[in-house]
């Protein structure tokens, strides 16, 4: 294995203080900040003067920690951009961390060592009690997951059970840790998504298409409290535009997604059951529920794509 590279922590910060404050309390506590350094950008949100007081009163006097304001509001991608091609001149790997999240004890250190088993590996992510393909367990991923302190309580009851790394289509934006040298020769994300959803999923197909993979590291966790800068009225409206671009250049790209998790529920469900004891088969049934929607979905597609075609 090589030797992980240091680490440049991007945290975009937009509102919402009590959750960054969390979060940065977690950073503090399990970030090894003598090799690596936290990067904050605050993109003038409804809360910039506040957020901007309480963050430098925060990390006054800290080594490693920096900070920033953009100009003006630059949305999602436009923070993440600057951040990472502009304001970060470390060249270290880039995680990309949301301000609703809570780090744990060694997270990073795991992300970092998987990232680097194998040369095609181009991004790793956690889990974690809400993201998607990423949620732990999986088969609760339809309902955004389960409480957070059940996710974790099983998580760390059954994840030396899990294999330590498994393929994903993508990565997931909440959480993601990515290898500086691909950012340098493939570019970072695409301006169109705005003020966010969906650019992490463009990013990491764009690698895949250059033959990279992106990973989740099955023994790391994050936190993930999720659309507390947002709110969720706002948060659905910038999905389902961001989704829209995505099938439109990725038209196999759902029904890759729904394979996964058809095949991640079955092995990941069987794990958890025998190794809590639950209720018999209380994650298998989640899991077969899971498949069930993902096939009525692909289904729906079917015949949506037939009636465009005038079939």
């Amino acid at each position: 294995m090589a030797n992980p590279r240091a680490v440049t922590i991007v945290v975009p910060v937009y509102a919402d203080w009590p959750s960054l404050k969390d979060c940065l309390d977690s950073l503090e506590k399990f970030v090894d900040i003598t090799k690596n350094k936290i990067l904050l950008v605050n993109d003038c949100g409804p809360e910039v003067e506040t957020l901007e007081k309480n963050i430098k009163a925060k990390i006054a006097g800290r080594q490693g920690w920096e900070y920033y304001r953009n100009p003006k509001n630059l949305g999602f991608v436009g923070t993440c951009n600057r951040a990472v091609l502009e304001l970060d001149k470390s060249g270290n790997d880039i995680l990309l961390l949301n301000s609703d999240t809570e780090v744990t004890d060694g997270f990073l250190e795991e992300m970092s060592q998987v990232l680097y088993l194998d040369s095609k590996f181009a991004t790793v992510t956690p889990r974690t009690n809400n993201a998607t393909l990423a949620t732990f367990p999986v088969s609760a991923a339809p309902q955004h997951g389960i409480g957070p302190a059940e996710s974790f309580r099983l998580f760390l009851k059954v994840k030396t059970k899990l294999p330590r790394a498994s393929i994903v289509p993508v990565g997931h934006g909440y959480c993601m840790l990515i290898k500086r040298n691909l950012v340098d020769k493939y570019g970072f994300f695409d301006p169109v998504f705005g003020k966010g959803y969906g650019e992490e999923i463009d990013f990491c197909l764009r690698l895949r298409k250059n033959g990279y993979k992106c990973l989740l590291a099955n023994h790391a966790y994050v936190f993930h409290l999720e659309a507390r800068s947002f709110g969720q009225e706002r948060k659905k409206r910038l999905i389902e535009e961001g989704h829209q671009i995505i099938w439109q250049r990725y038209p196999s790209y759902r029904q890759t997604v729904r394979d996964y998790m058809n095949e991640a529920v079955v092995a990941e469900s069987e794990i958890i059951d025998s190794a809590t004891g639950s209720t018999p088969g209380r994650w298998r049934k989640a899991g077969k529920k899971l498949i069930k929607r993902n096939q009525k979905l692909h289904n729906l597609a079917q015949k949506t794509a037939a009636r465009l075609r005038g079939d």
